[in-house]
């Protein structure tokens, strides 16, 4: 082989990476692997384009793999977002090898596996990462039946509520001195349209006396940890002292 015709052979081998036809050699598309979200909070999907020298992005695409619908795509200067869905810097351009896909408002379906595919003009590469997402329970609220003016040796069913969870979780109930009343209470919990939990409690105090009006209820996640907490107090009717007729204060 000549040494003519050696540098053609080189310069077109050369050619042929630079085309993208080894785009591993000058692009590399780095992800981390899982990241955690929270309900109703932003996820940040970070990627980032690695290159041997300067290159400019000519297309951009992030799609979750469980679904078909394109969730961000930038081509040509041009990008189409889904709703909810954007990069991570709002001043985006094709210079910018930050391509990491922002989630506005987290939803309990938006967890699953992330497909990230960027083309420059010095090849491409294809990344994936997943996401999971959490959600906890709210404060929980509390009412009673009777509400108010109850009377002594009454019974009272109070109830407390809390929706949020993304699993099943439980509630307790304790009484002022820290006594556990679980067994007690019935619980029943249902699966939301949004993919949450709600609770709902409902426990009976027999008898309610003034020596124990105050009565908590603790909302634990799947793990027994406790997401929230409140505490009701028996509103009972005022004790009427006794009266007597104005004839006792009569001299006879």
């Amino acid at each position: 082989m000549t040494s003519a015709t050696t540098f053609l052979f080189f310069a077109i081998h050369l050619a042929c990476i630079r085309a993208g036809n080894s785009p591993e050699t000058f692009v590399k598309l780095e992800c981390k692997e899982e990241y955690h979200g929270v309900y109703g909070q932003q996820s940040l999907l970070q990627c980032n384009v690695k290159a041997v020298e300067n290159v400019t992005i000519l297309t951009v695409t992030w799609k979750r793999v469980e679904a078909d619908p394109l969730l961000l795509e930038y081509h040509k200067d041009t990008s189409n977002l889904t709703p909810g869905f954007t990069f991570a810097e709002p001043s985006w351009n094709k210079d910018n090898m930050n391509v990491s896909l922002l989630l506005t408002k987290t939803k309990m379906a938006d967890k699953g596996v992330y497909e990230c595919m960027v083309r420059t003009d010095s090849g491409d590469d294809t990344a994936t990462t997943s996401l999971s997402v959490t959600a906890k329970y709210i404060t929980p609220t509390l009412s009673s039946i009777p509400e108010t003016n109850i009377k002594e040796n009454t019974d009272v069913t109070i109830f407390c509520n809390s929706t949020g969870g993304h699993q099943k979780g439980l509630i307790w109930w304790f009484d002022q001195d820290g006594y556990n009343w679980t067994r007690r209470a019935e619980l029943v919990a249902k699966e939301t349209d949004d993919g949450l939990f709600s609770l709902s409690s409902k426990f009976i105090v027999l008898k309610a006396t003034s020596s124990y009006t105050n009565y908590t209820c603790k909302v634990l996640n799947v793990n027994g940890a406790v997401e929230g907490k409140a505490s009701f107090v028996i509103q009972l009717a005022p004790q009427v002292s006794g009266t007597c007729c104005r004839a006792c204060y009569l001299w006879v």
